[in-house]
């Protein structure tokens, strides 16, 4: 009678003490920011980004940014047209690709530097 006691006790100490560890350990959660998508746009411009690093960054919709959100549909846009994967080659894009990813590089540079300058 006294294991069965002492077991309960132990099985109801350990469930709250799990229960205690998951309300503190919170669920983590992925939020892309401009200088993640930078990141991943120079990768794939210098050959170095795998077909998961781009699908990472901006395969999920971005809630938190308009303005991220629409970078992210034109760079859906250009694999779209121009993703030719991990195909032999370093590069996941055609030349025209890149040559639109450059250009999304340079959009995401001016807003990287504009919130810097605004945040002095």
């Amino acid at each position: 009678m006294l294991d069965t006691f002492v077991t309960v006790i132990l099985s109801v100490g350990i469930l709250c003490l799990l229960a205690g560890i998951f309300f503190w350990v919170k669920t983590p959660y992925y939020r892309v920011d401009s200088s993640r998508m930078l990141k991943v746009v120079e990768m794939v411009l210098t050959g170095q980004a795998t077909d998961n690093d781009w699908h990472m960054t901006f395969g999920m919709t971005i809630r938190h940014s308009p303005e991220l959100e629409e970078i992210r549909q034109q760079c859906m846009v250009i694999e779209e047209e121009h993703f030719i994967g991990e195909s032999g080659s370093n590069y996941l894009f055609s030349s025209e690709g890149l040559k639109a990813l450059k250009d999304v590089r340079d959009n995401l540079y001016n807003m990287q530097s504009a919130n810097n300058k605004s945040s002095k």
